[in-house]
Parts: C-alpha cells; structure tokens; sequence
C-alpha cells in the first residue's frame, strides 16, 4: 500500500460513494474500485459495509481512515516544510566566525530574522585553523575569517578592508597617530588561539619589517578578556579597527598608526564543489547585496 492508496482510500470515506470519489479524484470509478479491493485484500479484512451504493466504514476501515488522514496530513506538512527550508525560509543555518571579525554578521542575522522569522542560527567562534576543520567535517555552513585564506576546499568571497589599531590603556596616556617603532618595549598581549593564526601571522610580520619582534606577555583567547586586561594596564595590543566596535572602550585608548602597512580584510568562506544550502546562500549574498539568481549563478550547489 502506497500513499496514493490511501488518498483514494480518504476520499472514498468522505464522499460516501465509489461514484463521487472517483469524480473527485478525476479518475473513472472501476480504475478507483479495483484500488479499494487490492488495499483489502493487502489487508485481509474488509473497510466498508456496503448499502446500495452508500459505503459505511467497518471497525477495521474506522481505524485506517483515522492512520490514513494522519499519515497524509504528516506527508502534506513534510512536502511543504521541505520546500520551505529549500527557499531559506525555514532550518538552521551554522555560522563560524572568528572574534576579530564578529561585527560582520550581526546585522546580517538581525536582517535574516526579521526576513525569515522561522529560521535558527548557530554561532561558532574559533580561528581560521577550527573554523576551516569545522567546515569540513560539515559542522558549520558558511564561516568569516582574517584574509589571506589560501586552501582549494574552500570558495571565499573577500569583505572591505579595515585598518588595524592599536589598543592601550586609557591611563597610560599615549598620542597618537603613533609610530610601529615606539612598542618595541611596550608589552604586548596576543589574543590569537595560536601562532599559525593568520591574524597573529600577519602582525608579526609587521614587527619584524619595522625591525623587532613584540615583547609576547600574554597570550589570550578571547577578545573581551584581553581589553579588560588592557584596561588594567598589563599592555597593549593591535586589533582591526571594527573588531572594537561592539565592545565597551571605557578605560581604553583606540589609536592609529603612522607607519603600519597592513590592514584587516575578512573573508566569508564556503565548501567548494559541496551542496550549499539555500539558507546559506542568502547569507553570503547579503554581503554583496546579490540577489538570490545572481548568487545561483556564482556558487555551486552540487
């Protein structure tokens, strides 16, 4: 028995006649009759008392009406519950990102919500070497990392660039614009998870241009914890400009440099040649403000 079956089934109990259920179900009525005579035999037991050509239902059919119209409205909902979650409307969408790139998002989600008000999200935090695990083993959908990000699994789209600022304590009562030079000795805190980070990389490499490598006295992973050690004047550290602006910088000196030739550029990746849901796609095309055909086009959905 198949769920057609038990559609003709349904819509033989609620017509009451062979003769109305067959025209409802635009279909001739001895097609629709031998239907009802393989669902009984399949079943070994009769579903209607016929009187005339008036069908009453038996205990046994009783039983199947109840089962079929559960079934068939349980199918109806997954159909359309499907078809929603493949427009982006409805499901989960699983978003890494990395600290220093978080004021990307959050006025995507707020706008995604509000779109699609039925849609979850869930957030992961990590660097680029977790977030890009993560993507692999299919625990995330998209993820917003620090450029450069040079893996062939991976398709990426590049956001705007920020500058990189230096962060010190308010009471220590530096100017600026302030030269890469004068932290040679200034103690100097890490937030990057570890030293293959691109971001810790980056910086760095900074230093060593201008001549010396920072005095590390503390590596720190998360970004709240390191400027409230700021704060406290343990040191400073170097942040993209936008990283800073969903946190409280009382107590705290933001600063540009003079010399500093590196800026942040995050970049939103993807799997490549991978299915990439729908929920997904609008999310990355909300950054270049694509419409959902032209993003259609650029990524592949396998």
């Amino acid at each position: 028995m198949d769920l057609r079956q038990l559609k003709y089934f349904v819509t033989i109990v609620e017509e009451g006649q062979i003769t109305k259920a067959a025209k409802k179900l635009h279909m001739a009525q001895p097609p629709l009759s031998y239907q009802l005579k393989l669902i009984e035999s399949e079943l070994g037991c009769q579903l209607f008392d016929r009187n005339g050509r008036n069908m009453i239902l038996t205990e046994s059919g009783s039983i199947l009406y109840k089962k079929a119209k559960s079934l068939l409205a349980n199918f109806e909902e997954t159909i359309f519950e499907v078809k929603e979650v493949g427009k982006g409307i409805k499901g989960l969408l699983s978003i890494g990102v990395d600290q220093t790139c978080q004021n990307y998002i959050t006025d995507k989600i707020v706008s995604m919500n509000n779109e699609y008000p039925d849609l979850r999200f869930k957030l992961n935090e990590g660097d680029t070497f977790a977030l890009t695990e993560s993507l692999d083993r299919k625990e995330i959908d998209v993820a917003i990392i620090q450029h450069p990000i040079e893996d062939e699994r991976f398709d990426s789209m590049i956001l705007p660039a920020e500058q990189y600022v230096l962060v010190t304590p308010d009471k220590w009562q530096l100017d600026g614009p302030i030269e890469m030079k004068s932290l040679k000795d200034i103690p100097f805190l890490s937030f990057y998870r570890h030293r293959k980070c691109n971001t810790y990389k980056i910086i760095i490499d900074e230093f060593r241009r201008h001549g010396f490598t920072p005095n590390i006295i503390c590596d720190c992973i998360d970004l709240a914890m390191i400027v409230t050690l700021i704060k406290e004047g343990l040191g400073v550290t170097i942040l993209p400009r936008n990283s800073l602006d969903k946190l409280s910088t009382n107590g705290i000196k933001i600063l540009e440099f003079v010399d500093c030739n590196i800026q942040s550029q995050a970049t939103i990746i993807w799997p490549k040649n991978r299915y990439l849901s729908k929920n997904a796609r609008n999310f990355i095309g909300m950054f270049n403000n694509a419409t959902t055909a032209d993003m259609e086009k650029d990524i592949v959905t396998l």
